[in-house]
């Protein structure tokens, strides 16, 4: 059942407070984003904006496009992370962060921002200029791109002749755009650092996820004070953020965790709660 369909089956005679929510990224665990949209839409609630990063950025455009966190598994399983055909040439990076613009319009049907059923914040780092962008409008593809393109691996993305690169880099929680327009803001956080040993760094691939934990962590707990509600799932941290195969475990761990922090959630965004930012 698509969202469009499940909205109209709602019955909404009494007004909820409006919610944003806020998507930090983390490679496949944002899957974990997924699983908890399932849980919130089976018990009749839908943010009605949102923000997000990276991953997250992904998983906010996949649901402003009409898609069932159910079928947001698909695009990330059929968006190839390493194949010889994506290798950059003549320019910086592993892979070219611009050959995913075909696949990534056959999934979001939509080219600009406007066209979407809930408006969606899109964060991304300007190369030239050292500072953060918020993209809220225009062009959709590019700036969800350039969110996701982590450096070194993926090619920066050009924008308007400026060179654009993961929004995990400078903000990796984007509750900026979110948290004073919305009665509740309710942030999930699916890149947590824990303590690893020696064994958990004993590669190149190991230590390039362990550096982009750490650099995407950098100090964000202060800022979960600024929403009414965190989402931290404990278990996600055994989900590689680069780890295709731990796909689905990433959906389920945010899809159970969800389940089990129901009632607090639905205490809060039916604004019966006392809890303030």
């Amino acid at each position: 059942m698509g969202l469009l369909q499940l909205f109209k089956k709602q019955d909404n005679t009494t007004p909820q407070p409006t919610f944003g929510m806020v998507l930090s990224g983390g490679g496949i665990r944002a899957l974990a984003h997924a699983g908890l949209l399932k849980a919130l839409l089976e018990h009749g609630r839908q943010p009605n904006c949102l923000a997000g990063t990276s991953g997250g950025s992904l998983i906010a455009a996949l649901y402003a496009t009409g898609h069932h966190p159910d079928d947001m598994m698909a695009f990330f399983k059929e968006t190839p992370v390493f194949a010889l055909n994506l290798f950059a040439m003549n320019k910086p990076g592993i892979i070219d962060s611009e050959k995913y613009v075909a696949l990534f319009h056959k999934f979001f049907k939509v080219t600009t921002f406007e066209e979407l059923q809930v408006p969606i914040t899109v964060t991304a780092t300007n190369l030239n200029t050292g500072k953060l962008e918020f993209f809220d409008s225009g062009d959709l593809i590019k700036p969800l791109l350039a969110s996701c393109a982590l450096p070194p691996y993926f090619s920066p993305v050009d924008i308007n002749g400026q060179l654009y690169s993961d929004g995990g880099l400078l903000n990796n929680f984007p509750y900026e755009p979110v948290c004073d327009t919305c009665d509740v803001t309710m942030g999930s956080f699916v890149n947590p650092v824990s303590d690893v040993t020696n064994k958990d760094i004993n590669s190149t691939f190991k230590l390039l996820q362990r550096v982009i934990s750490i650099t995407m962590d950098s100090n964000y707990y202060q800022k979960f004070e600024k929403c009414h509600y965190v989402f931290l799932p404990p278990e996600i941290y055994s989900v590689g953020i680069l780890d295709t195969k731990m796909m689905d475990k990433a959906f389920d761990i945010g899809y159970q965790h969800a389940l089990k922090e129901m009632d607090t959630m639905l205490i809060i965004l039916d604004g019966k709660s006392e809890l303030s930012r």
